[in-house]
């Protein structure tokens, strides 16, 4: 995939029509149409090309692989620990957000692609498949917006406006951005959310959220982009209307900080069509077909074939809710039932209460498996006879825990994880190192849950190491693990996110490749 694929320009199409339409409106271009061409057809032919162009399939064997090579190959250069990270539908542009208060956008094709390279002081800590340099496209100031001014309370015939405070930067505590990279989400720490335009007049602050009372460390867009999720240190998680600005839903029953909220994926990506439409759609599409493989019976000769094309990117179902606070609490939400409470997953004995990151997991087909991370201190792993427990293992129907996975001795806190479309190996970053887990294989490092809530030592002996390390980060807090929809890419951020740790100030892009 190049970067001229992903630059996509939604004015592109429609610019073209408008040119070719002559004064009294009729369309030039579509004489030969034997369907009658209507305004409310536009669109729809607009939509089908854009999103042809935009989601790619998944990558040829991702989702059936035994196992996966994840190289890292470039490096972003930041000069502070990175909070946030986020991308576009198509992964062209990629937003990262530093505790120096600075919201960054990389051209990330680019970046792969090599426009620039690394120095050789700036290849001197990293590993040697780490060359190519982060192409820095721009940037802008996460600053806090003053609220409006008041009139003075005593009318007078020189009531005059409270000069409004200077603004200052705030550091980037959580950031989400459009699919198509036309608008993004900044989470400050006063705990106002700032809506700011990307594509035209970069950075230039559109409209001010104000709702929290601390930093808003969690920002997520629904995946209709009419609302989205904002979680933050005052212990609550709120619903967004983007087209009025209001509040939909407050989500209470947390003790802690809030520190990640997810959405189920789903199998397809969801199509919405106008009833009333189907059956020009279908005449048009039939003849949009015809003529397509006419064409391609034309121009495709008998020895050339076409290559295979792999699955349907997976999809976010934007009614079950996954969300995590510091303190463990595990809070699943179904957004079809307002009136009906949350369901809790319970932590297991002798587990320290911190979670830090969630993720949902596609198992054998079915998407019923999640999991989610329990940093530990070594000091309260000095106390736990089991010694680490960096994630566990639920099963989302039956509401009950699988199994756990011990970290290697001295590995320190678990701080994020996330799930590769195999549905049996995960990527989990501790304090030494990321590891790409292989869940479905039975070793010492498995944990089983025993009768009395506790766990079981594991009595059966293998050499089998469930896992690989994967070359790049060492000794920091991973804030961000980030995979596009084709499970092409990965990117990973340093940083601690406002929490203790330390940070390197890495941002490493991954080239990940199936091992079939």
């Amino acid at each position: 995939m190049s970067s001229d694929e992903e630059d996509v320009d939604l004015n592109e199409d429609s610019t073209t029509q408008i040119d070719n339409a002559s004064e009294d409106g009729t369309d030039m271009m579509d004489t030969d149409d034997p369907m009658p061409s209507t305004d409310t057809q536009q669109p729809s032919t607009v939509d089908d090309t854009v999103q042809k162009r935009v989601l790619p399939k998944m990558q040829l064997h991702a989702n059936t692989c035994k196992s996966y090579n994840i190289i890292p190959v470039g490096a972003a250069i930041h000069p502070n620990p990175i909070y946030s990270i986020a991308a576009t539908r198509c992964f062209r542009w990629v937003l990262t957000g530093s505790e120096d208060g600075y919201i960054r956008k990389w051209d990330f094709f680019a970046s792969m692609n090599g426009k620039t390279m690394l120095t050789q002081v700036q290849r001197h800590q990293l590993v040697d498949s780490i060359t190519k340099a982060g192409y820095l496209s721009s940037w802008w100031e996460n600053e806090e917006q003053p609220e409006e001014p008041k009139l003075k309370a005593e009318p007078s015939e020189t009531s005059e406006a409270t000069p409004a405070p200077e603004q200052k930067l705030s550091p980037v505590y959580s950031v989400d951005i459009q699919s198509d990279g036309l608008w993004a989400l900044s989470g400050l720490e006063n705990g106002s959310i700032n809506l700011v335009t990307v594509r035209h007049d970069e950075g230039k602050c559109h409209h001010v959220f104000w709702k929290h009372a601390a930093p808003v460390s969690v920002l997520s867009i629904m995946p209709g982009e009419r609302s989205f999720i904002s979680g933050s240190w005052d212990k609550t998680i709120v619903e967004w209307d983007l087209d009025t600005g209001s509040v939909q839903r407050e989500y209470g029953g947390y003790t802690s900080q809030i520190s990640s909220v997810s959405f189920r994926p789903l199998e397809k990506e969801p199509v919405t069509t106008n009833a009333g439409d189907d059956m020009e759609q279908d005449a048009n599409d039939k003849e949009e077909t015809s003529e397509q493989d006419a064409s391609d019976a034309n121009s495709e000769s008998e020895e050339t074939k076409l290559e295979p094309s792999g699955p349907e990117p997976l999809s976010k179902d934007p009614n079950i809710m996954l969300t995590t606070s510091i303190d463990g609490t595990c809070l699943l939400w179904d957004r079809r039932e307002p009136t009906e409470a949350s369901r809790r997953l319970n932590l297991p004995d002798k587990t320290p209460p911190w979670c830090l990151s969630g993720s949902y997991n596609r198992r054998a087909g079915a998407l019923t498996v999640l999991k989610y991370t329990l940093g530990e201190g070594m000091e309260q792993a000095r106390h736990n006879d089991l010694n680490a427990m960096p994630f566990d293992e639920y099963d989302f129907a039956a509401q009950k825990l699988i199994r756990s996975f011990r970290m290697p001795a001295n590995s320190g806190p678990v701080s994020c994880v996330a799930s590769l479309p195999n549905g049996s190996h995960i990527i989990c970053a501790s304090n030494d190192n990321i590891r790409m887990w292989n869940t479905s294989i039975d070793s010492t490092f498995t944990i089983q849950p025993g009768d009395d809530g506790g766990f079981v030592k594991p009595t059966k002996l293998s050499s089998i190491i469930p896992f690989t390390i994967l070359p790049g980060h060492h000794g920091a807090v991973i804030s961000n693990i980030l995979i596009d929809r084709t499970s092409k890419y990965m990117i990973t951020t340093s940083g601690t996110r406002g929490w203790e740790g330390t940070s390197n100030n890495g941002c490493l892009l991954y080239d990940i490749q199936p091992v079939v």
